[in-house]
């Protein structure tokens, strides 16, 4: 199994935090390991999204279902895909007027252990930069 978490605060609001990592649909546009995202479906603080992730060239679809509380926190439970296991949770806590701490944590493992071997170094990398990616976003669309 592998991990990763990572606690920062940030120059942007919980909301703008929030907001981006619930734009799943535009996550194709920010990071580069997603190829395509979509929400299949979504009532009152869950949804179901499909996202197709590129590990060198090998594309994946996978499914989750995420439930959140808006504003502070979201749960993401894998659904179906070539993980065994991945489970991803942010909190979002309001600082200041401009500032916000996002925690971010994240297990995953491969089902394949020859996927695992290609798409591991790739989705550990990708989950390191994912705080900063989303943080960058945020910032971009509040401007």
């Amino acid at each position: 199994m592998h991990s990763f978490e990572e606690t920062r605060v940030l120059a942007c609001s919980a909301k703008a935090m929030f907001d981006v990592v619930m734009d799943i649909e535009h996550y194709p546009d920010f990071l580069p390991w997603v190829a395509d995202a979509r929400i299949l479906n979504a009532t009152a603080n869950e949804l179901t999204a499909e996202l197709v992730a590129d590990f060198a060239g090998i594309k994946q679809n996978f499914t989750t279902v995420d439930r959140y509380v808006v504003n502070e926190c979201i749960e993401v439970r894998l659904l179906d895909g070539p993980f065994r296991f991945l489970e991803s949770f942010w909190s979002f806590e309001q600082l200041s007027d401009v500032s916000c701490k996002v925690h971010f944590s994240i297990e995953f493992d491969f089902k394949s252990a020859l996927l695992g071997v290609v798409a591991t170094p790739i989705f550990t990398s990708a989950c390191k930069s994912m705080v900063h990616a989303f943080e960058k976003r945020a910032c971009e669309v509040a401007k």
